[in-house]
């Protein structure tokens, strides 16, 4: 929302109050304006003569200000913002102002990066352009205090005048050139600099829809503030639901969480909660609608305060809809003076040199812990332990001072113009203990509560979600195998168990991510010295030196001969290298590649990488002979985070995590468009695995019972789904007997 919208009725109120006028003031200035020479001519002064312009401007102000004064200020209030529109996919805007938007996305690729500009919308008092970048390398990004590219990106005109990007442009210029000189936080001599982008603009459709943004009464929403051990206190509003519009399905709520924390006070929400009448948790339901731009807001933030905006389906909401923040308070605690501690840098302190410390500190009966001290290239970063009460606490080098700095909940750096050398004195202050935990709870429901619609039919129906998950039957007896998991309670280990949970064929502590060869005779996993190989049969063990993927499982060839995973111990990227060790390549360079399976005659390996245009994971291939790379098609709503794609044995499906972490799409390979098989049945899906006949995909998913992982196995042809309730962990992999 814009500042001026919501600051409109009090600047209103301002403008067109009058104030009191004493009696003297009035007697005085009669008195002054008689005397004044403007009475005393009669025929010499010139007559004042508006130009038309200014007749113009003159009649709306008073017309303005008659009408307000007329209908009520909170009427016209109410009247402009209805002249504020949400448009899916771009955001709120004036519908009162001309807008115009990009004509077409436009998409740039250079030596393997790719810069989108997505979108952009132009008003007459700003400009918002919208684009993303992929396919930068790891290795391109700095790793120390090195700093990036900061250089702003800005708007070239035809005749050579340069702009902000947001920046309004004049009315009559539709092709403006987006220059970007380099990519952020990106090192000198890594990436392509200078990017060029020419960009169109149109009038935005008259046929664009646009749904109304409604201003909430305070009537609607009730709120509470109260300790966690506590069911009422007193009601100080800590929620606020501003604005909400009312989409094809449900609704966007926007609004204010602000939890009144006194001074020196900080809060550190720990838990989200949104429940309807029925006491649901409707987490998995809710959506953050990424077009709204919540910045733009001129509300006032005190300590804590943050802005929102959830979307939902009406559908999945018994009302009202309850909003639950719980967290931690802390408060700044009377400190008479810093504690200090010096240590010694020597003259010249050189770069990653270590000084380790552990010296513990003692504040108001909270003890925490210097545990090191290393030098930077301009600068020091100190790591800490302390008490779970305590958190934050701010370092100084006296008689230095920082030009910048960062951090963590255990750690602090501070970098400075100049290297500090020799004995320097710490001082540590700012400590923040624990005070209380608390809950904050607001209320919410449409003045109109909506009527249940009919569900419109669906050729390929959901096989899988919330309420039907808990009447899934349990695995048949008959179908024999093994699934391979990673258990994480009650301690961490690789297992390669019976789908009946009756036989443990194999464990090994302490490990994870493993995954089994084609016929289903080996395990590979990551250890310390590389990819570790177990013949299942007799439990022998090899290692593959510098092949071990920490990030990613390792991925065996149809013919189990090759191993491919992403390394980052001796390089970033994906790596492949024959079981013997032999013929180890690098095909990637990346170094956050996802890798997805590989092509039935092992001659692709398919792998997914964030997309420029925001719409989710580029599905690539990569000849594992050439090294030629070929994007194949976006997984569309895939997982921002890690969508977990598993491309088929036979070659023909795609099957990942959907955007929302807890749904899962099936995709053909030819790029049609994806299926949604599981619809948010638990809390998150944490596994993906196809069978080698690829007719049968296992998924683990989290739920509130079991964190690390329950397992189900579904043929997704005629969506019959069993439990493996014996089983829990994340599913690494399959084998059918």
């Amino acid at each position: 929302m814009n500042k001026e919208i919501f600051l409109f009725e009090d600047e209103l109120r301002k403008a067109i109050a009058p104030m009191d006028a004493r009696d003297e003031f009035i007697n005085e200035l009669e008195r002054k304006l008689k005397q004044h020479p403007i009475y005393q001519v009669k025929q010499s002064a010139q007559h004042f003569i508006l130009k038309p312009a200014w007749r113009i401007v003159l009649s709306l102000l008073i017309l303005l200000i008659t009408g307000v004064l007329f209908i009520g200020p909170e009427r016209v209030y109410a009247e402009v913002l209805k002249l504020l529109g949400y448009i899916p996919g771009i955001g709120i805007v004036d519908q009162s102002q001309p807008i115009r938007i990009l004509a077409e996305p436009v998409r740039v690729t250079r030596d393997g990066v790719t810069v989108s500009v997505n979108q952009a919308l132009l008003t007459t008092d700003d400009t918002q352009i919208e684009y993303g970048v992929s396919g930068v390398p790891l290795s391109a990004r700095p790793h120390d205090e090195s700093i990036g590219c900061i250089d702003q990106e800005y708007i070239l005109l035809s005749d050579g005048t340069t702009l902000s990007s947001n920046a309004p442009i004049p009315q009559d210029v539709n092709q403006v050139t987006f220059v970007i000189p380099c990519i952020f936080d990106t090192l000198p001599n890594t990436v392509p600099t200078d990017w060029e982008i020419p960009l169109t603009f149109v009038p935005l459709p008259e046929d664009t829809t646009i749904l109304p943004v409604l201003e909430l009464t305070p009537e609607i929403t009730t709120s509470t503030s109260m300790p966690t051990d506590e069911l009422s206190g007193q009601e100080i509003a800590p929620f606020e639901f501003n604005e909400v519009i009312e989409t094809d399905d449900g609704y966007i709520l926007i609004g204010w969480f602000r939890p009144h924390l006194a001074e020196g006070e900080k809060i550190q929400v720990m838990g989200v909660q949104y429940l309807d009448a029925n006491g649901k948790n409707l987490i998995n339901s809710i959506d953050y609608p990424e077009d709204i731009d919540l910045s733009s807001s001129g509300m006032p933030f005190g300590v804590g305060d943050s802005q929102w905006a959830i979307q939902f389906k009406a559908s999945d909401v018994a009302f009202p809809l309850t909003v639950r923040y719980t967290g931690n308070v802390y408060s700044l605690l009377d400190q008479s003076a810093p504690l200090e501690f010096e240590f010694d840098a020597g003259s010249d302190p050189q770069p990653g040199q270590e000084w380790v410390i552990n010296k513990d500190f003692d504040i108001a009966g909270i003890t925490f812990r210097l545990v090191s001290i290393r030098a930077g290239e301009n600068g020091y970063s100190f790591q800490f332990e302390s008490d779970p009460q305590l958190d934050g606490l701010s370092v100084q080098i006296e008689g230095y001072q920082a030009i910048g700095g960062g951090g963590g909940p255990t750690s602090r750096s501070l970098a400075f113009e100049e290297m500090p050398t020799g004995k320097l004195k710490l001082l540590f202050s700012d400590f923040y203990p624990l005070k209380e935990t608390r809950t904050w709870e607001g209320k919410w429901q449409p003045e109109t509560l909506p009527s249940p619609q009919p569900t419109a039919a669906n050729t390929s129906p959901v096989c899988l979600d919330a309420n039907s998950y808990s009447t899934l039957p349990s695995l048949p007896e008959g179908l024999d195998g093994w699934m391979l998991l990673t258990e994480l309670d009650p301690e961490m280990q690789l297992v390669l168990q019976s789908m009946d949970g009756k036989e443990v064929k194999l464990s090994i502590p302490q490990a994870s991510r493993g995954s089994l060869s084609p016929d289903g005779t080996k395990l590979a996993y990551p250890s310390e010295t590389g990819t570790a190989i177990v013949d299942i049969t007799s439990g022998q063990t090899t290692t593959l030196a510098n092949t071990g993927g920490y990030y990613d499982p390792q991925h065996w060839s149809p013919d189990g001969k090759f191993i491919a995973s992403v390394n980052p111990s001796a390089g970033y990227g994906i790596f492949v290298a024959a079981i013997d060790g032999s013929g180890a390549r690098q095909l990637t360079d990346l170094g956050y590649e996802s890798i997805a399976g590989w092509s039935p005659d092992g001659s692709l390996l398919y792998y997914a990488i964030p997309d420029a245009s925001g719409a989710g994971f580029m599905l690539r291939a990569v000849n594992v002979n050439t090294g030629t790379i070929h994007d194949l098609f976006i997984l569309e709503d895939s997982s921002r985070k890690a969508p977990y794609p598993a491309v088929s044995p036979n070659g023909q499906w795609v099957a990942y995590r959907a955007s929302d972490n807890s749904s899962l799409y099936l995709k053909e390979m030819d790029g049609s468009p994806a299926r949604l098989l599981l619809d948010q049945p638990a809390t998150a899906i944490s596994g993906i695995v196809w069978e080698q006949g690829s007719h049968l995909l296992g998924v683990s998913l989290i739920t509130p019972e079991t964190s690390d992982g329950e397992i189900i196995l579904m043929q997704f042809e005629n969506c019959e789904i069993y439990r493996l309730t014996q089983l829990h962990g994340e599913l690494e992999g399959i084998f059918i007997q």
